[in-house]
């Protein structure tokens, strides 16, 4: 617990007495004031004090609270929050507009179709899903009647806690994943790199490196015709920051 409600003992926090009625309130002891909340900034409505946020809600608020453009167009967006419809059957002109704007912002020529999830898990495991149909269908066009359900990954890495990538996390706290079935994918040494960087520390990466690519080869002839893809984090950010050369990836 933080030293300003420390120090006030008489203060309860009502929040999170109500919330631990009902489900494992063990968050930040701040309670987030929506409306006082702005840029980088989160106002704690428990003590009055605001705190810098380094957290950004799990990397997701890229432009902060209350962004003066969204205020500014909240009741458009409002208008949009009370409907849910599935997107993928039920279209509208703001559906439209959103991706004509999406394809001149975020999509690159060579990869012209999108496919939306909401969760980062869930996106990984559908393209794990397209990797997995698209190998198999190409051992079926070649006459091998093999199913491709193998996805090759790193250690230290963390992709999600869903059904498949359960199967590639294995980060250092172990209670996200130890319990739950998992697939015995090939799990490949991480070749990251260690700073400062030495001379000695870009030879003991370049060697890992090369371990990690004979790793790779070795589990694709552990396992013909049934690896799908690949999956690597460009940083591994899971309880501390994992880069990785340029190089490596090329």
């Amino acid at each position: 617990m933080n030293d300003a409600i420390a120090s006030k003992p008489e203060i309860t926090n009502n929040v999170k007495k109500i919330l631990s009625r009902h489900m494992l309130a063990d968050g930040f002891d701040f309670v987030m004031d929506f409306e006082k909340s702005h840029g980088s900034y989160i106002h704690d409505s428990f003590t009055q004090s605001k705190y810098l946020d380094m957290f950004s809600m799990f990397a997701s608020t890229a432009i902060g609270y209350n962004h003066p453009y969204v205020l500014e167009n909240s009741e458009w967006l409002g208008r949009l929050a009370v409907n849910k419809p599935t997107l993928a059957d039920v279209y509208s002109q703001e559906f439209a507009d959103f991706m004509e704007v999406f394809e001149r912002v975020a999509i690159p020529k060579e990869l012209q179709y999108c496919f939306f999830v909401s969760g980062g898990a869930l996106a990984v495991e559908n393209a794990m899903k397209a990797a997995f149909d698209w190998k198999t269908r190409k051992n079926f066009q070649k006459y091998i009647d093999k199913e491709a359900g193998v996805c090759i990954h790193f250690k230290q890495a963390f992709h999600g806690r869903s059904g498949y990538t359960l199967s590639l996390t294995n980060t250092a706290d172990a209670r996200k994943y130890e319990y739950f079935p998992k697939f015995p994918w090939p799990r490949i040494i991480n070749p990251k790199l260690h700073f400062p960087l030495t001379d000695e520390n870009l030879q003991h990466t370049i060697e890992q490196e090369n371990l990690a690519l004979l790793n790779i080869e070795e589990a694709i002839l552990m396992h013909p015709n049934e690896v799908a893809c690949l999956i690597i984090e460009p940083i591994q950010a899971e309880g501390g920051d994992n880069h990785f050369r340029d190089e490596f990836f090329v």
